[in-house]
């Protein structure tokens, strides 16, 4: 293979690289900014409903509101990391892998580039 089809070859590769770099990057902010739209409208729901359980207590109802409080923030801290998965939504190690695995094949691409000039 001549050198001017190798650098064609690693310019290509390149190219797709950041292409797909710039897509995944692009996607993963849109997951990233639903996620945390949906994070904070459980966070709020919890809240609120945190608020209500204290409220009672000081009514009278004691600990188990508190339990009940507490129980309510868990509830909502697990359905948000269940509804970003059932939604197919990477995770942030996911993300964080696919990134390294993306900056290793470019390390491999400019190597290659800087064999073939």
């Amino acid at each position: 293979m001549s050198t001017a089809t190798k650098n064609d070859t690693a310019k290509t590769l390149n190219d797709r690289i950041d292409a797909a770099r710039a897509e995944l990057k692009e996607a993963v902010e849109k997951v990233q900014a639903q996620a945390k739209e949906l994070a904070e409208k459980l966070e709020a729901r919890a809240k609120s409903l945190r608020d209500e359980l204290e409220k009672a207590r000081e009514k009278g109802l004691g600990e188990s509101a508190k339990a009940a409080a507490d129980s309510a923030t868990e509830s909502f801290k697990s359905l948000s990391q269940r509804a970003v998965s059932a939604l197919g939504l990477a995770s942030n190690d996911e993300v964080a892998a696919l990134n390294k695995k993306l900056d290793s094949l470019t390390r491999k691409i400019r190597k290659l580039e800087k064999s073939a000039a």
